[in-house]
């Protein structure tokens, strides 16, 4: 079947045009980081030596951040996502992705689904994790001054609270050696505060 130039012009520029005033609403939000903790089953300091996490004190522009170093390296282990956007009651809450994926193929990017991929690269400009197992012993690995940026996901278009539930795990024995907790929000941007 062939399409005549007219109808082709009027179709790309319909697709043109919900894509531009698509990708102008993304603009319009962000994610504002209320809170992030961390914990640990490591108890006893067998494979995590020192750990922290936090917010940044800047409210207006908050960011989070988080800090390891390990007793022993740590090569075949897993990592786990649960992110939850939650609904008033009697309304179940929105489970988005709840995950568990080896932490070896994450963290060469090999295998992900395409949230898990989009991740780890956002994660290259904040973090120095390695690009292959294993986590070294006695290196501080961290992840500073995270923001999400809301343009790189292809489908926020709405003001929502979000629940992050992130975790490192090694496999044997099941020891979940650092879990991170993040409540934020996906808001509007108030156009005074907009960036130039």
């Amino acid at each position: 079947m062939k399409m005549k130039p007219k109808t082709f012009l009027c179709a790309y520029l319909c697709i043109y045009l919900n894509w531009k005033s698509e990708a102008k609403a993304k603009n319009n939000l962000e994610l504002q980081t209320d809170n992030f903790t961390c914990s640990t089953e490591d108890k006893g300091s067998k494979i995590l030596h020192e750990f922290r996490c936090g917010l940044n004190k800047n409210a207006k522009r908050r960011s989070w951040h988080m800090q390891f170093k390990l007793n022993q390296p740590v090569a075949e282990h897993d990592f786990f996502m649960k992110i939850i956007l939650p609904r008033r009651r009697p309304l179940m809450d929105f489970v988005l992705l709840d995950l568990t994926t080896d932490g070896c193929q994450l963290l060469g990017n090999r295998n992900q689904v395409p949230l898990m991929r989009l991740g780890r690269n956002v994660m290259e400009r904040f973090s120095n994790f390695p690009k292959q197992c294993p986590f070294k012993a006695n290196v501080t690995y961290y992840i500073r001054g995270f923001r999400l940026d809301l343009n790189l996901l292809p489908a926020v278009e709405m003001e929502t609270p979000v629940n992050i539930e992130f975790r490192y795990q090694s496999k044997h024995p099941e020891l979940r050696w650092i879990t991170g907790y993040l409540s934020a929000r996906v808001q509007r941007i108030d156009e005074k505060k907009r960036p130039k």
